[in-house]
């Protein structure tokens, strides 16, 4: 079984394939390297293309997603060469990744899944008009189509197509920490899609210290951040084990999507730390918010919702039993598992 991702870097979608590879386990395929390194123990993993993209393919993507930089590019030239070098069943992470499975089927006959992470099937207007028609293409052709909420779900539904919803994983803490510091935690991959003004505007409105986690795409909207809301703490790139520490000396974790249909990892991961979370009603990870946190429609609604826990220990208690009693269910390994089960389709 073959795992395939378009990029090796600091995205979530990579670590869903790297912890798909490991558990079930499958031979990780990877297009291209980014510049994030990456702990690849027990992961079989074969990069098929070295160097960087080229210019036509990075504006092509800047069109679409222009605040993800020249590292996140869709490679076209070698989405397609790649159909020749990749064999067995395989699932492909993202619908881009997919092109390669329906042109392998095209030529070679060869059934193939695809995990959709973010479907632009209800993206409007004239710009989304050839992203919408291949992923139709690519979804009618693949004979299993994963997804990582219902919101996806949902919208593949409504054009004619069926999913299965696999969330993506955590590992659970053994145990957790009730005493906590009146720190409010956000962790992402921070660009201008992710607003991180927001979490600035609400900074200086809660009553505890705000900590923004995570690495920057853009090294400029960093340093404007920081000089615009010096009361947020700011980390830029951490390791795992510093995270792992916040995670476990804060109160509240915080996460807003802007029309972002899949959970985001952090959101699990502050969960199997039995962390309270408040996000938005723009975010796939919604889904997931049952007594352990709020679904909040605006960050003024947010401010209340996070003075609330950091007020109210009883409160944040009880929603911090309640997530890591949701975040067991999410365990990596049972993620993996059903990735496997689906896998069995193709054979």
């Amino acid at each position: 079984m073959n795992i395939v991702l378009r990029i090796l870097w600091k995205g979530g979608v990579t670590r869903v394939a790297l912890e798909e590879a490991r558990l079930i386990p499958a031979k990780l395929i990877v297009y291209r390297r980014g510049e994030t390194k990456y702990d690849l123990t027990n992961v079989n993993v074969e990069v098929l293309f070295q160097g960087k993209s080229k210019w036509l393919y990075t504006f092509l993507t800047s069109i679409y997603a222009k605040q993800r930089g020249n590292e996140a590019t869709v490679d076209l030239d070698r989405i397609i060469k790649a159909r020749d070098l990749i064999k067995g069943p395989s699932l492909f992470h993202d619908q881009f990744a997919g092109l390669t499975g329906y042109l392998r089927k095209r030529k070679y006959g060869e059934d193939y899944a695809v995990y959709i992470h973010e479907t632009s099937l209800d993206n409007k207007g004239i710009k989304w008009a050839f992203p919408r028609a291949l992923e139709k293409r690519i979804l009618k052709e693949s004979k299993v189509i994963v997804t990582n909420s219902y919101w996806n779900k949902k919208i593949m539904e409504e054009n004619g197509f069926r999913s299965e919803v696999v969330y993506p994983g955590c590992y659970p803490k053994e145990k957790i920490n009730l005493e906590r510091d009146k720190i409010v935690l956000t962790v992402s991959l921070w660009d201008k899609g992710r607003k991180p003004e927001v979490y600035g505007e609400i900074a200086k409105k809660i009553k505890g210290k705000m900590i923004m986690a995570g690495s920057w795409v853009n090294k400029e909207d960093l340093e404007e951040f920081k000089r615009k809301y010096p009361e947020v703490i700011v980390t830029g790139p951490i390791s795992e084990e510093e995270l792992q520490r916040m995670y476990d000396r804060a109160s509240v974790f915080i996460r807003f999507g802007f029309h972002e249909k899949g959970p985001g990892l952090g959101v699990l991961e502050a969960m199997a730390s039995g962390m309270p979370v408040i996000v938005n009603d723009q975010l796939g990870s919604r889904e997931l918010i049952k007594d352990n946190g709020y679904v909040v429609n605006n960050w003024d609604e947010s401010v209340d919702r996070i003075n609330e826990i950091l007020e109210d220990e009883k409160v944040r208690i009880e929603f911090s039993k309640n997530s890591w009693e949701i975040a067991k269910s999410l365990h990596w390994k049972n993620h993996a598992e059903k990735i496997k089960e689906l896998m069995q389709k193709l054979l």
